[in-house]
């Protein structure tokens, strides 16, 4: 397998591992690790509108909500809060929350790291591109599984009794908030939504948790065998791979994927009557923009440094992208 991976420096970027940015995280975790002071922050969500101009909560409000015996304590607890989650305004005489303590509260409301939500493996109507078995979806510890039980899915070169579920097709992350709005079909559809706008987000350049810069690069498997090869196990021979350089969060991706991205092929797609948008109340047209992007002719022209291209076909036209060593597009071709 050759790649063209950074460096363990690079990846983590100048702050390291255990730098400012942690120290930041366990100086917030400090300030909510108290009763109270969560029950803070939800009594002030629940009260104030996120849409008023004014959205400030009077203190009388906020302890009528928490019960708090002792006023004096929990003006102290407020006064541990504001700056970092909450914003004291004076002059409205009350209390509003600053955008982190939004986006902590939102968390929690999605049900991430709250309920332990699990489907067990549930058919929809959709075969295998690979083996053409039914498919199923499934989800467990915050993952959504689209899987094929009959083959290996996309690492058909790999242990099938590795895997669980095994034949993994796709995995995103879901939060469990949205399991109960959504039948199974649907799962489909919305965890392809989901999964693109982080992949998206990775492959411009931002990290989809904490916004960091991302870095970028290939791996390619030279003597690759899509039917089930030794060497690198995976479907596809040539994968894109996106790590936060704070976070370490990691993606990869074929680059069949990531040419839909690109203005150039939305507008080739657009020309030939195909919306390569995808919505998740459309479980039909995200199926054919799997099968579409399933088409891409992926080549690797050049290994030192690598160059990847993609090549797209419609009605006897084509496109063809090329992506340089940091999966950047260099060069369209049409």
């Amino acid at each position: 397998m050759s790649n063209t991976d950074t460096t363990e420096s690079q990846r983590k970027g100048s702050h390291g591992s255990h730098g400012p940015i942690g120290r930041h995280a366990i100086e917030a975790f400090a300030l909510l690790g108290h009763k109270t002071r969560l029950e803070i922050l939800l009594a002030i969500w629940k009260a104030h509108d996120l849409r008023a101009d004014d959205n400030a909560v009077a203190f009388s409000q906020i302890r009528k909500r928490v019960e708090h015996d002792d006023p004096g304590n929990l003006r102290y607890h407020l006064e541990q809060l504001d700056g970092q989650f909450v914003r004291q305004q004076a002059d409205r005489g009350g209390y509003e929350l600053r955008v982190p303590a939004q986006q902590l509260i939102q968390t929690v409301i999605a049900g991430a790291g709250v309920h332990d939500e699990y489907l067990e493996p549930t058919d929809i109507d959709q075969q295998c591109p690979f083996c053409g078995a039914q498919t199923v979806m499934s989800y467990r510890e915050g993952i959504l599984f689209w899987a094929c039980h009959e083959c290996g899915g996309m690492t058909p070169g790999q242990d099938f009794a590795s895997f669980d579920p095994p034949g993994p097709l796709t995995a995103h992350p879901f939060d469990p908030a949205g399991l109960d709005e959504w039948t199974p079909d649907e799962l489909r559809a919305a965890s392809t939504v989901v999964g693109r706008r982080r992949l998206r987000s990775a492959f411009d350049g931002v990290c989809p948790n904490c916004s960091s810069p991302v870095d970028s690069w290939f791996d390619w498997c030279p003597d690759h065998n899509s039917d089930g090869c030794d060497d690198c196990g995976l479907r596809f021979g040539t994968t894109a791979h996106f790590r936060c350089r704070t976070c370490d969060h990691h993606d990869g991706s074929t680059p069949k994927h990531l040419a839909l991205f690109h203005p150039a092929v939305v507008s080739f797609y657009d020309n030939h009557g195909i919306s390569t948008r995808v919505r998740a109340d459309d479980f039909e047209h995200a199926r054919r923009i799997y099968s579409l992007m399933l088409s891409h002719q992926v080549t690797v022209v050049e290994d030192d440094p690598i160059r990847v291209t993609v090549t797209a076909s419609q009605d006897d036209e084509m496109i063809r992208l090329t992506f340089d060593e940091t999966v950047r597009v260099v060069d369209v071709c049409r």
